[in-house]
């Protein structure tokens, strides 16, 4: 079978269908993952064929300055989005043309590939990294809930259908259905059912596989002064921000906060990201400024993580077992964070906004209680004991497949 994965982003949106790719890859599938053109490289550093689509942009430095300039994290969410609906109509003619003979489009989370597959006739499988949005019409709720899902779902119409369906009217395709992006035949929730599980509520298309982990990418190797810090003391806490740690003023000021935290706690980290700033600031022997490095690989060897709350970290948090401080920055960030707190695997979360010294230096002492650090080792050990995530989306994808060749 012929499959495109189209997706559009940052790391972090890529980073799932490059786990799913090898797994059809190693089913027999011929695959192909399309992008933005920087991604070209990572994708290509784990063996998985690569597209181009779309304009030649590093798209969390593009974000990352909108939200820079907003004064308000709302107003940089409505930003961003309308700048990712841009982005979607740009790289529709390159993705329209790979999809002119495959067989199976995998709708990704950020809605590329919706509006080709149903240009061009072409079955889909959809995917959906927020479980809250999937409809559950629950005979019980009460009116006030009923009212507050219907708010929250004119909301979510006007922040991703009305800007899709102005994609589709230009390039001659209806508008969306009731079901929008996800598809009637497979959609697959990439996430643990010891996390999310199943609501029974749901449409039985709606499936939750388990975590969609990526390996280290082939030939990848540590750097050996990195292997010489981690060996110099006890495990670090990892500051990994992802997208949300690249440059200007805003990242001055949290590289700042982050180095007096780390410090203030009496903790070695490992911090990735903030390279211009990190440039202007003095860094103890203490701290180990890091490039991107594998999650499975690196937080295997950490005390605690701090992150942005972007889904792939979350998960891989998870994973690892260690307790995990949440910093949110945009809308689902924060619906993570609350996750991990609500689990009792880190700390409250703390916005973007909201950050200081003192409360992250708080923070970073909560995740060192033995209560904390038990819960999240179980958390860890549980996870690690489930199916794989990604073998069993690959069985779904090709029950689906199966249902297409033989009707």
């Amino acid at each position: 079978m012929n499959i495109v994965i189209p997706t559009i982003g940052t790391r972090g949106d890529v980073q799932p269908y490059i786990a799913l790719s090898l797994g059809l890859q190693r089913s027999g599938h011929a695959v192909t993952l399309a992008s933005h053109p920087c991604m070209r490289t990572l994708v290509e550093s784990y063996g998985v064929n690569f597209a181009s689509i779309g304009p030649d942009i590093d798209i969390a430095h593009e974000t990352a300055i909108i939200r820079g300039k907003s004064p308000h994290w709302m107003i940089g969410f409505m930003r961003v989005m309308k700048f990712s609906f841009s982005m979607l109509e740009q790289a529709h003619p390159d993705l329209r043309a790979l999809c002119q003979d495959v067989d199976l489009v995998i709708v990704s989370h950020t809605a590329a590939g919706s509006i080709e597959a149903d240009q061009l006739g072409i079955p889909t499988v959809s995917v959906t990294l927020m479980p809250e949005a999937i409809p559950a019409n629950d005979p019980q709720d009460s009116l006030v809930k009923k009212m507050v899902m219907k708010v929250a779902g004119a909301g979510m119409g006007m922040m991703m259908t009305r800007p899709l369906d102005k994609i589709r009217k230009k390039v001659g395709v209806p508008k969306m259905g009731p079901n929008g992006i996800t598809s009637t035949r497979l959609n697959l929730i990439p996430i643990s059912p010891a996390i999310i599980p199943p609501n029974p509520l749901w449409e039985t298309r709606h499936r939750v596989t388990g975590f969609w982990y990526t390996p280290a990418p082939q030939n990848w190797t540590p750097p050996q002064d990195l292997l010489a810090f981690l060996d110099a003391g006890e495990a670090p806490v990892v500051v990994s921000l992802g997208a949300m740690a690249i440059s200007g003023e805003d990242a001055l000021e949290a590289s700042t906060i982050t180095l007096a935290a780390v410090q203030n706690a009496g903790v070695r980290a490992i911090i990735q990201g903030w390279d211009e700033p990190m440039k202007q600031l003095s860094i103890p022997e203490t701290v180990f400024h890091a490039g991107p490095i594998p999650h499975d690989w690196l937080l295997g060897r950490a005390s605690a993580l701090v992150h942005h709350g972007g889904f792939g970290t979350t998960a891989a948090g998870f994973k690892a077992g260690i307790p995990a401080l949440v910093i949110p920055h945009i809308i689902d960030q924060f619906i993570w964070g609350q996750k991990v707190a609500a689990l009792g695997v880190g700390p409250q979360p703390i916005a973007r906004d909201k950050l200081s010294v003192s409360n992250m230096t708080e923070a970073i002492l909560q995740m060192r209680s033995q209560e904390m650090i038990k819960k999240a080792a179980e958390l860890g050990r549980t996870i690690s004991s489930q199916p794989d995530g990604v073998k069993t989306a690959v069985s779904m994808i090709e029950e689906v497949i199966r249902g297409i060749r033989y009707n």
